[in-house]
């Protein structure tokens, strides 16, 4: 089986995309029985999303901060 760290660090790069089918299923295995690994899956999409609606031109979320750290602290 894959390890966190392996998981981890293919999420963080947003590297998932570019490997093989089995490497995704193993992955995908993974985070369906790991709820670290999930949680961390979950932050980070929630982040690019915030960075992408940031960059395209809207004004900075006033409550945006507080919600990012708060749903770091689940």
């Amino acid at each position: 089986m894959i390890s966190c760290r392996s998981v981890a660090e293919l999420l963080d790069a947003d590297l998932l995309h570019a490997q093989s089918w089995w490497k995704r299923a193993q992955v995908r295995l993974h985070l369906a029985m790991c709820g670290a690994c999930s949680r961390l899956a979950r932050q980070l999409e929630q982040l690019r999303a915030a960075a992408r609606g940031a960059g395209k031109g809207h004004e900075p979320d006033a409550g945006l901060e507080e919600r990012i750290l708060h749903k770091l602290r689940r």
